[in-house]
Order: C-alpha cells, then structure tokens, then sequence
C-alpha cells in the first residue's frame, strides 16, 4: 500500500486503508484500483468526519469506518414499486424504503458527489445522482405503487443489461464496480421464484468473460415489511449453492435481530442499515448472520 499522508490520524485511516485494501483483494477489484486510483480514495476519505458519521448514525468509530467501503462503488438501488408496498401494513414499508434511501443517499455523497442511482421494478421513473432526503421525497412523488412483483425480470432488464453488462461489453469504462442494493416486500410474482437466481449467475459469468471480473458486480437484497415468505425466501437466496456466495440478503430489521442475537450480537436499527449498506462487499458482515 502507499504511504499515507493525511488529516486524520495516521492509525484512523490504516485502519481505514486495510480495509479498503481487503476488500479490493476480496473482489478482485485491482483493474479499477491501480496504486494511483486507490491513493486517491484515500486522500478524498481523509477529509471525510468519521466521528460525525458515527454519531448520526449513532454507532462506533470503528464501524463507521467500514461505510467507508461504499467510496469504491456506483450504488443502485433498485425497488420494488409494487402494490403490497402500499397497501400493507398502512404503507409503513414505502416509508421504510424512502429512509433507507435518504440515509444511505446522504452518506454515499460524502465519498462521491454522483449520489446514487434509483431505478423501479414496475416504473419507468428513474432517478440519478440522488444525494439527500429532498431528492428522494421528489423521486417517490413520481411512483405509483401498484403490480406485481418481478423481481429477477426487471432487476435484469432495468439494472443488469444497461448499468454493467452494457458498459462492460462496450467501449464505455466502468468508472467503478457496481454494488446493487434490491428492496423488496414480497417473494416474486409473476416469473418463476429462481428467476432472480438465474439473472446474477448469468451476470457473472458474462463479467468474467470482460476485463472487469465478476467482482465488478456486487449483489445486496433487503427486505421491508414483516412478511414470513420474503423472510424465508431471501434465506433461501443466502443459502443458494449457485448464489449464495455472490449475494448477501439482510431481513427486515426485527427478523435480522434474531439472527444476530443466535451469535450474541445486538442490532439496532442503525447497525441493520450499515449491514445493509455494506453486507455484500464486506465479508465479515455476511458471517454475522450466518
């Protein structure tokens, strides 16, 4: 690694540095991260206030560091807009979805002035460079919940095919990996349930076939809402002995918790959201609730 010459303290951004530098190794990730790309990051997360970080989302020190993983990806979420999302539980889960949004739209601005990028399961509405909760509100405003829930169908034709398969097989650079974030209340509906399995191992076997590699291309699935079946079924995907080593898949909170509490663990809110935030680049976090 390059020598580090910065404003936080010299321990602080090692540990932030290792950290960074594992998971480029664990994905393979060198051909977007030469020397002088990865020293750049660095530099750029070196004026960033972790310990600000830590207190709005009141956690650690330590592990506010480990968001600082998301500096070295695009994120796409990518949501399900489906009727259920309205219609049970008062609409609770659409509001759930507009806070994970908002949190994690503030906080990839911090390591990259692109925000992120939203895009619908049954919409066509699409939003980029979304940086904050007023952007989020406005992009919400446009959707109308309502349909069923393809979730492998449409993840393929609005995420996989134009944000990384196109880029990659064409003579526009990736700038960075991909890490797609999926929000869903609901198993599928309207295509077969390994639909969603079939669309990432096609992905990544067409990935290793670019310069990119199949780390190019990192996979998160959250639930909203409290249903059973979308519980079992994202267990299901975690557990997959074709994807479950490509995904990471984290229940709505209060499931989640009973997963960690198995292992001694106690998770708040705000530790859901950052497993959320970083399970699928982050092994140690897919290992919590295994």
């Amino acid at each position: 690694m390059q020598g580090l010459s910065m404003s936080q303290s010299s321990k602080d951004m090692n540990i932030v540095a290792n950290k960074l530098w594992s998971i480029i190794q664990a994905h393979k990730l060198q051909r977007f991260y030469d020397p002088p790309k990865y020293q750049a990051v660095l530099q750029k997360l070196s004026s960033i206030n972790f310990p600000d970080i830590a207190v709005r989302w009141n956690i650690s020190r330590d592990l506010a560091y480990n968001l600082a993983s998301l500096a070295l990806y695009d994120i796409v979420f990518f949501c399900d807009d489906s009727g259920s999302m309205l219609f049970e539980e008062n609409g609770k889960r659409i509001d759930d979805l507009k806070f994970i949004l908002s949190k994690v739209s503030d906080i990839a601005t911090l390591f990259d002035d692109d925000g992120i990028s939203v895009r619908f399961m049954n919409s066509n509405v699409t939003g980029d460079g979304i940086r904050n909760a007023g952007d989020v509100q406005k992009l919400i405003s446009q959707v109308r919940f309502s349909g069923n829930t393809p979730l492998g169908t449409n993840f393929d034709r609005k995420v996989i095919q134009p944000l990384i398969l196109g880029k990659a097989r064409s003579n526009v650079a990736m700038a960075k990996p991909v890490l797609a974030i999926l929000i869903t209340d609901g198993e599928p509906v309207g295509e077969s349930s390994d639909k969603i399995i079939q669309v990432i191992k096609e992905a990544k076997n067409s990935l290793e076939s670019t310069p990119y590699g199949s780390g190019a291309f990192a996979i998160q699935i959250g639930q909203v809402g409290r249903d059973v079946k979308t519980q079992k079924f994202l267990e299901s995907l975690d557990r997959d002995p074709t994807v479950g080593g490509m995904i990471d898949c984290t229940s709505y909170y209060e499931m989640e918790d009973e997963e960690f509490s198995r292992n001694g663990i106690a998770l708040t809110p705000d530790l859901w959201l950052l497993k959320l935030c970083v399970g699928a680049i982050d092994p140690e976090y897919d290992a919590k609730d295994e």
